[in-house]
């Protein structure tokens, strides 16, 4: 059993059609570009492949669109800080948690399911648990 594989290039040159075929079953995608992407999909991609600190500080500068998407609450809806948090202790830089936990709930725009910090003072909880995720009831979890 031998897959082939071709690649079409379509008329206006932008996008490659894909065919792989096995045997006498053919698949084909056509291939689109990374500003056509929703925000949702790319910052589920996002999330999935790059730790926190590095999608801040690196895939935000790639382009406008992925500077907003990082920015946006889209890749805020789990939040696990707890390794990063661990570290800031041992460097004896615990005074960071709480000001980067609230930064990071805010940039959620309070849309986040899930919040994993380790060592987070009474300031930092208070902030995550008034903007936290709600019950059907409107009372906080």
């Amino acid at each position: 059993m031998e897959n082939e594989r071709e690649e079409m290039e379509s008329t206006n040159g932008k996008s490659k059609r894909v065919c792989v075929r096995v045997e006498n079953d053919a698949v084909c995608a056509t291939g689109g570009r990374w500003d056509e992407l929703s925000p949702e999909l790319l910052s589920s991609i996002f999330v999935r492949i790059v730790p926190p600190e590095l999608m801040v500080k690196s895939v935000a500068l790639v382009c406008r669109n992925w500077m907003e998407i990082v920015s946006g609450p889209y890749c805020w809806t789990e939040i696990d800080l707890e390794h990063w948090c661990r570290k800031c202790c041992i460097a004896n830089r615990s005074h960071l948690i709480d000001p980067v936990v609230r930064k990071i709930v805010r940039r959620s725009r309070s849309t986040f399911r899930r919040l994993s910090t380790y060592r987070l003072g009474d300031v930092g909880f208070s902030f995550a648990a008034s903007r936290g995720p709600t019950d059907e009831f409107g009372g906080s979890f």
